[in-house]
């Protein structure tokens, strides 16, 4: 495979909230990984590399592609797999995510395989797994295929200030403590980093689900019991095992019970186009990761409005 450039994406984008993805495979000491292809910019040849001091020991340096400075990390290193890699084998793919542009060297591309999130089973949740750099794993040809979390991987090598999880830049109110926030994020890094934000600024009710699918059994559990989403609003990805956001969010729009909730998609893909596909299932607002400050303002707006709209319910102060 060349590139997997903006042509080439063009002719495997999804229609919005069908539950399916694409998945750019590639090989790392001979196992098999997987990247959402909705993160990949293009995968090019090796490329000459500038070192940098005192660098993260991952990162190889910087590089070069036209007019974008890009960070190159060794993939291989950096999930401490035994063997070498070399900077001047094997392929580098550009990815784009949370507003940044990132090479990873990995060894080889294989190719990009079209499958349903029903194919993709979440990590089990198991003492000495769950710290593991990898949210789900994808059934691909009869093999497993460890799909990376980039997120987390980014995280520990640029540090916390890569999500901008500053808490002075976060206003605290007790009355934000009334409300039931529901938060689907695959990633228990991610997840732990919304979750403390959102209780510093004073949402401390809020429920979370590891995918779409926990969610969505959530919210159902929920009409059954009180003719209602039980909820004030949905936090959710997009990139998630067995129902993803976009689906999410659709499902949630064709059913009667729950089609009035507020929903807000945070996410590393929030690009042109994924934007243009979250408008398409019905969501309220979309977000990317770093942005966790103005996430608290994001659901102020929107609670605001939903109190507008049911005088009811309670209001929502700084």
């Amino acid at each position: 495979m060349g590139s997997a450039g903006s042509a080439k994406k063009q002719e495997i984008l999804l229609e919005s909230g069908t539950n399916e993805l694409e998945i750019l495979v590639f090989t790392l000491a001979g196992q098999r990984y997987g990247v959402n292809v909705a993160k990949v910019r293009e995968v090019v040849e090796p490329i000459e590399v500038t070192r940098l001091p005192q660098s993260h020991p991952s990162v190889t340096g910087v590089f070069q592609l036209r007019d974008t400075i890009s960070p190159l990390v060794d993939l291989q290193h950096c999930l401490k797999l035994s063997g070498l890699s070399s900077p001047n084998e094997g392929k580098i793919v550009i990815m784009e995510f949370n507003d940044t542009r990132v090479g990873f060297l990995v060894n080889t591309v294989e190719q990009i395989y079209r499958v349903s999130w029903k194919d993709v089973a979440p990590m089990p949740n198991v003492d000495g797994v769950n710290d593991a750099p990898v949210t789900s794993i994808a059934h691909i040809n009869d093999d497993m295929v460890l799909m990376l979390d980039f997120e987390k991987l980014v995280f520990d090598i640029g540090g916390v200030d890569l999500f901008e999880a500053s808490a002075d830049k976060i206003t605290q109110s007790k009355a934000r403590g009334d409300q039931r926030i529901l938060l689907a994020e695959d990633s228990r890094m991610m997840r732990q980093l919304i979750q403390g934000n959102l209780v510093k600024a004073g949402y401390t009710n809020v429920t979370v689900a590891v995918d779409g699918q926990e969610a969505w059994e959530k919210l159902e559990h929920e009409v059954a019991l009180n003719d209602g989403t039980g909820y004030a609003l949905l936090i959710t990805d997009i990139e998630m095992p067995r129902i993803d956001g976009l689906h999410l969010t659709r499902r949630i729009r064709e059913h009667a019970g729950m089609k009035g909730l507020p929903i807000i998609i945070f996410s590393s893909l929030v690009s042109d186009d994924n934007e243009k596909k979250c408008q398409a299932v019905g969501a309220d607002a979309q977000i990317t990761k770093p942005q966790l400050a103005q996430l608290v303002d994001l659901l102020d707006k929107l609670l605001e409005e939903a109190r507008v709209k049911d005088p009811a319910a309670v209001p929502v102060t700084a």
